[in-house]
C-alpha cells in the first residue's frame, strides 16, 4: 500500500483514522471502480469491462461504443485507438484491441446489408458466414445475429433444432422418440448449432426382421404441415463417437408419426418399409467427429414415381442392417430454398 507522508516522514494520528475508516468502508461496502466502464458488456460475449487510467479515456471509450453502435466504424476505430494507451491492464487492452479489429470488420457487414436490401440472399448468406467465423466472438456478436435473424428465415426452414423449444415438425417426432435410445445434450462439444442436439443409441432399437438383424428407427421430423416443393436440400450434422462405418437410410413415408413407440413390425422390416411407397435415401457414416449432409431432394432421392410431396407425411433415419451399433448426436435438420 502506497503510504501518504507530510515532509518530516511522520504519519499522525489523523492519518491513521483515515486509514482505519477506507479499510472499513472497502470490506463494508466496497465501491466500484469510476474509471470501469459499465456499458461496455452489452457489445462483448462474457468479457469483462476495461478499466482505464483517467476519466477522459473511459468517456473517449464510451463515444467509441456509441459510434460502434450507430455503425459509424471510422470515427469508432479512431476512438478505440486513443484510448488503447490509457488502459489499466493488460486485459483491458485486449479488450480494446478487440473492439478496433471488430470495427474493421463492420466494414464487411455493410456490404452484407447491401446484400440484404437487394434480396439477394444467397450472397449475403454466404458474407454473413465469413463475418461470423472472424468476429462472432467480438463487439460485432449482436450485430451479426441481427443480420442473420434476417437472412436465416429466407432460405431455411428448421424441421428440428434438439432445443428446449422445438420448431413444429420436431415435436410429433419427439413423440415417437425411442424410450431409453435418445436424449438431449447442451455438451457445446458435440453441438454444431444452437444450443441443443439429439443423442441416439442407433441400431439398438427393434422394429422389424432382417435376415437375424433388427434395424433402428429415429422419427427425425413431421412433413405434414410443410411445404417441403418450396425447397431443394435437406441439410442435417451427425457427430460419430467411433470411426466403425454405419448405413443409414433416410425415409420420408406416406404415414404420419404416431405418438408413443410406433410399430412397424409387419412392414416386414426395412426391406418392406422401402418396397412401400416413400422417397429414401442412404447414406453411410464412416468418418468419426462431425460429418455435414446436404441432400439434393431432385437429384439424390429415390422416388416412387406415384407419389408427390404432398404424399409425404413424415421423415425417419433408420439403421441399414448389418450396421455397427452407433452412439450419434444428430442437429440441425433443415430445409433450404434454391
Amino acid at each position: 500500500m502506497t503510504s501518504f507522508r507530510n515532509r518530516s516522514g511522520y504519519q499522525g494520528p489523523i492519518f491513521s483514522i483515515l486509514t482505519l475508516a477506507v479499510i472499513y468502508l472497502t470490506v463494508i461496502s466496497p465501491v466500484q471502480n469510476p474509471l470501469q466502464a459499465k456499458s461496455a458488456s452489452p457489445l462483448v460475449r462474457q468479457n469483462p469491462d476495461p478499466t482505464f487510467k483517467t476519466p477522459e479515456a473511459l468517456k473517449r471509450f464510451e463515444e467509441g461504443c456509441s459510434k460502434f453502435l450507430e455503425k459509424n466504424w471510422k470515427e469508432a476505430t479512431k476512438a478505440f485507438k486513443e484510448v488503447l494507451k490509457q488502459t489499466a491492464d493488460k486485459a483491458s487492452r485486449d479488450i480494446i484491441d478487440g473492439y478496433i479489429d471488430a470495427a474493421k470488420g463492420g466494414k464487411n457487414l455493410d456490404r452484407v446489408e447491401k446484400d440484404i436490401a437487394k434480396e439477394n440472399w444467397r450472397k449475403a448468406w454466404s458474407g454473413w458466414l465469413t463475418q461470423e467465423k472472424k468476429y462472432g466472438e467480438t463487439p460485432l456478436s449482436k450485430l451479426l445475429q441481427e443480420l442473420r435473424n434476417q437472412i436465416y428465415p429466407e432460405l431455411f426452414f428448421d424441421l428440428a433444432t434438439f432445443e428446449e423449444k422445438p420448431p413444429e415438425p420436431e415435436k410429433k417426432a419427439r413423440e415417437a422418440w425411442p424410450e431409453n435410445e435418445t436424449r438431449l445434450t447442451k455438451d457445446p462439444d458435440v453441438i454444431h448449432e444452437g444450443k441443443g442436439a439429439l443423442v441416439w443409441s442407433s441400431g439398438n432399437t427393434g422394429g422389424g426382421a432382417f435376415g437375424n438383424f433388427a434395424f433402428g428407427r429415429l422419427p427425425l421430423a413431421s412433413l405434414e404441415e410443410v411445404i417441403v416443393d418450396d425447397y431443394r436440400w435437406l441439410n442435417f450434422s451427425v457427430y460419430n463417437e467411433d470411426d466403425n462405418f454405419g448405413k443409414y437410410v433416410l425415409y420420408f413415408g406416406t404415414e404420419p408419426i404416431q405418438g408413443g413407440n410406433q410399430a412397424w413390425g409387419n412392414t416386414g422390416g426395412i426391406t418392406g418399409l422401402l418396397r412401400n411407397n416413400c422417397y429414401s435415401h442412404q447414406i453411410t457414416i464412416r468418418r468419426k467427429g462431425w460429418n455435414h449432409f446436404r441432400i439434393d431432394l431432385l437429384k439424390e432421392l429415390k422416388k416412387d414415381p406415384n407419389l408427390t410431396w404432398t404424399d409425404i407425411q413424415a421423415l425417419t433415419l433408420m439403421t441399414v442392417p448389418p450396421s455397427h451399433k452407433k452412439m450419434l448426436v444428430i442437429d440441425a435438420l433443415k430445409l433450404e430454398r434454391p
